[in-house]
């Protein structure tokens, strides 16, 4: 397997937001009545240079992992801000767990996680209307496509009119698959014998607890800045 494994790397994160940059340019995507959205705290800072580039409002997508009952390492299911839920229903058949234990957990870890971040981040805002938007879900790199897909159904269920991925890298397995689902994926790299998201950057990507807090209390003002525009 190692054989099979190329050496590509992005010399920085910088690097990898010009080259995403170019190929957005290249498909002329349009950015008008767009938004943002991005699907993991570590992607963060990558989403927002690059919404600022491409002057559109930026939002984030909490979500959290369900775990099978007796083992809390094994992910069953994932559920959105918008009580949206992704399932792995291989794994939730396997094992045999119930339809119950799964929507009774959603709620539990809605209730005890992602409505804290929410309070914590937003000030208990709900997320920004996605109706007739077209979203462009971001992040600094897609692994399973499991997020991006629970982020996918979130836009559908809110009406969202075109539905993008954008990321520097991610497998072509899930690249085709999240193709499949939305009305396209732009990235600069898609190999066949994927590794970890982080192992194609030279340089990690990092961000402190004291910026995700500076970002997420940027994009709340800015949206209620919006909403005092409209009253």
């Amino acid at each position: 397997m190692s054989d099979l494994v190329d050496n590509f790397m992005f010399a920085s994160p910088e690097d990898a937001l010009q080259l995403l940059m170019n190929e957005i340019l290249i498909r002329h995507l349009d950015t008008k009545n767009a938004l943002m959205l991005v699907i993991s705290l570590k992607g963060l800072k990558f989403a927002h240079v690059l919404a600022r580039r491409l002057n559109t409002p930026l939002d984030f997508l909490f979500t959290a992992p369900i775990y099978a009952p007796l083992n809390r390492e094994c992910e069953i299911a994932l559920v959105s801000e918008s009580m949206d839920i992704l399932m792995n229903e291989n794994l939730i058949n396997s094992f045999e767990i119930t339809l119950d234990y799964v929507y009774g957990e959603a709620k539990r870890v809605y209730e005890e996680e992602i409505l804290s971040k929410i309070y914590r981040y937003r000030k208990g805002n709900t997320i920004k209307s996605l109706e007739n938007k077209n979203v462009f879900i971001v992040d600094y790199g897609i692994e399973t496509g499991i997020t991006a897909n629970l982020a996918i159904q979130t836009c559908m269920a809110k009406s969202s009119k075109n539905i993008y991925i954008l990321t520097p890298i991610l497998p072509k397995s899930v690249a085709d698959a999240l193709a499949m689902l939305c009305d396209g994926v732009v990235s600069v790299y898609r190999p066949e014998y994927f590794v970890s998201r982080d192992h194609y950057y030279k340089t990690p990507i990092q961000i402190e607890p004291a910026e995700i807090e500076a970002i997420l209390k940027k994009i709340e003002e800015v949206q209620m800045k919006g909403n005092d525009a409209k009253n």
